[in-house]
């Protein structure tokens, strides 16, 4: 899943993609370095970043997402936390919700997600964005993000959404310490038992520069590792804003876990 963010203020690239041009262009870059997915978002979830109006967010959006959906062949996502957003951009064509608050935006963005028949990646958080870092705290991560998810599934179900059509995200820095971090990458292969597809979003975080003391625009070297390592623990969707690094760190894994055997990409590289 590639990372394609329509705001100003996203801690990794925000303002470079608010053209449609430019953004169709970053789209067709991804889908010629293999991306299997497109992941468009309006509303910065950095910490500390505020929601915006609906009108604001869509004014955003449209134009991209209508530049990106006519311009490529590759499958969408859609992250946002407002169903109205949601609604307007099924019409355009969004074929998967990156739903990122456990379900605390309410059950409407499950309705039209199951109403429409596209699956929904639930993501673990706690507060908002703005808050969301404001001295988070677990006596046991792995179970307490276990049964939050589990609960956001309960309640998508009810709203409709298939039991097929989720999968689920252990919300890798959002409202975690760095050790809550940590932990849930140590423990992705026991997620596997909670009998969903996991996705995974490291990309660029802030537990990166914790870890090797770099800014963001120097942490893609400590990203990559982190699809090498949700791979190998049987992670499904990895999601990242340099698809080409992770597609090359994806291909030797499958080559070496395969015994050998070397699927040549389809694309011209």
């Amino acid at each position: 899943m590639g990372v394609l963010n329509v705001t100003p203020d996203s801690f990794s690239d925000g303002g470079r993609h608010a053209d449609p041009g430019a953004a169709l262009d970053a789209a067709l870059a991804m889908e010629a370095a293999g991306v299997g997915l497109i992941d468009i978002g309006a509303v910065s979830a950095r910490p500390g970043a505020e929601l915006l109006s609906t009108d604001a967010e869509w004014a955003r959006l449209e134009p991209v997402l209508g530049a990106v959906r006519d311009g490529t062949t590759v499958p969408l996502s859609l992250e946002t936390t407002n169903p109205e957003v949601l609604a307007r951009a099924l019409e355009i064509g969004v074929d998967l919700l990156n739903e990122i608050t456990a379900g605390t935006a309410g059950e409407r963005l499950f309705e039209l997600a199951g109403a429409a028949g596209i699956p929904v990646a639930i993501m673990h958080a706690r507060g908002t964005p703005a808050t969301m870092q404001d001295e988070p705290h677990y006596d046991d991560v792995l179970g307490e993000v276990q049964a939050e998810l589990l609960e956001a599934v309960a309640r998508a179900r009810a709203a409709g959404v298939a039991e097929d059509a989720i999968m689920l995200d252990p919300g890798i820095g959002f409202a975690k310490r760095l050790s809550d971090n940590l932990g849930l990458l140590a423990a992705l292969t026991a997620m596997r038992k909670w009998g969903y597809p996991l996705m995974l979003g490291c990309s660029r975080k802030s537990f990166l520069g914790q870890i090797t003391g770099r800014a963001v625009d120097a942490r893609e070297h400590a990203t990559t590792a982190t699809p090498v390592w949700g791979a190998l623990c049987g992670v499904s969707l990895i999601r990242v804003h340099d698809v080409e690094a992770a597609v090359d760190a994806l291909a030797v894994i499958a080559a070496i876990t395969s015994g050998g055997a070397v699927a040549r990409p389809s694309v011209d590289r």
